[in-house]
This record gives structure tokens, sequence and C-alpha cells, in this order.
């Protein structure tokens, strides 16, 4: 209903529009005036058919721009769930349920994650996909559970790690990038320790 009505009053200001050129051509021209006021009526419809055409070119634009983002989603997040279940099973419906690593320790080891993952973004000017970081979150835990600075991991840690990773500000990751030397190589060289092959 609020479409028709949208059609309606757009064709109504471009029949308007339509009117004031007629008018206009017909006095510059110094054409005969008679029937204007029945060619002015036939302009309505022209008017209403143009406001439709308008009104529709957006919907049908705006639909495509949320079909290409939901399929720029898709392809990013493509993977994310397999890479997950390679993790231990947190046993629960709840997908952050049962974590069994502090909250602390994550939010530490989250600054690290985002170290490396914009590092890699910025040296090859291109946008991670999304299992990649899953996939560094779940082997950076189990080098934390080899090294003893953690009893176990499962998929509630990964997911959260990764999660926490996201919502560090850029602007500080970059600060804490130049503070610690991060680049490329040493982020290759963290990728070979933790057993991350892209």
């Amino acid at each position: 209903m609020i479409k028709w009505i949208k059609v309606f009053f757009l064709g109504v200001f471009i029949w308007f529009l339509l009117t004031f050129l007629y008018g206009f051509s017909i006095g510059i021209l110094d054409l005969d005036t008679s029937g204007s006021f029945e060619n002015n009526l036939i302009l309505l419809p022209v008017g209403i058919y143009l406001g439709f055409k308008i009104i529709e070119y957006k919907e049908n634009k705006s639909l495509k721009n949320d079909k290409s983002y939901k399929d720029h989603i898709d392809k990013t997040s493509k993977g994310v769930e397999e890479e997950l279940s390679k993790a231990k099973s947190n046993k629960s419906t709840n997908p952050i349920e049962n974590q069994l690593v502090s909250d602390q320790h994550l939010g530490m080891l989250a600054w690290t994650v985002a170290s490396w993952r914009l590092t890699v973004e910025n040296s090859t000017n291109k946008m991670m996909l999304e299992k990649k970081a899953v996939k560094f979150c779940r082997l950076f835990l189990a080098q934390e559970k080899k090294r003893k600075k953690i009893n176990d991991y499962n998929r509630a840690d990964v997911r959260i790690l990764y999660t926490l990773s996201l919502s560090c500000p850029l602007a500080d990751v970059d600060k804490l990038i130049a503070k610690n030397g991060w680049t490329l190589e040493v982020g290759h060289q963290f990728e070979k320790e933790i057993g991350y092959k892209s």
C-alpha cells in the first residue's frame, strides 16, 4: 500500500513537471494552445507510469544490494562451522556456554589474534576469510594448552576468542602492532609456531 502512495505522489510531481515543460514549450515555440488542457490530462498517466518505474527501480536496486551483501557474508563465513567442529564440543546447544578458558585469558589472547589478522590483511590488501581466523584461534588455543598455559579448551573458547578478536578497536590494534613490531614475517613465524597453514 505504501509503495502505491509513493508512486501516486511521485507520479503527480512528475506530471506537474511535465505540464510545466509542456506549457513552457508551447509558449517558447508559440504553438497553437487549443487542446492543451486535454494534452495535460494525457500527461497524468505518463507521470504515474514514470513514478512507478522509478520506485520499482529503487526497490530492485535495494534488493540487489541486500542480496550482494548476503552473498558476501555467506562467502566470507563459509567453512567456519566446519573449522569449529575440529575443536572439542562444549556440550551445549548454546555456542558460547561451558567454556574452559577464563574470559581474562581469552581477552589477552584476542589482541594477538587481532594483531596477526590486521597485519596479514594490511600486507595482502585483502579481507581475510573468517574460517582462516577461526582456524588460527583454534590452533592458538591448542598451542596454549601444549605450553600448559591453559588446562584445556573447547568450541566455546574458540568462538569467544574469535569474537573478542573482532571486537578489538582497529586504532588500538594498530598501536599494538607498532609497539610490538608486528610485521608479516613475524606473523608467519607465529603461524609456523602454532602449526597454522593457510
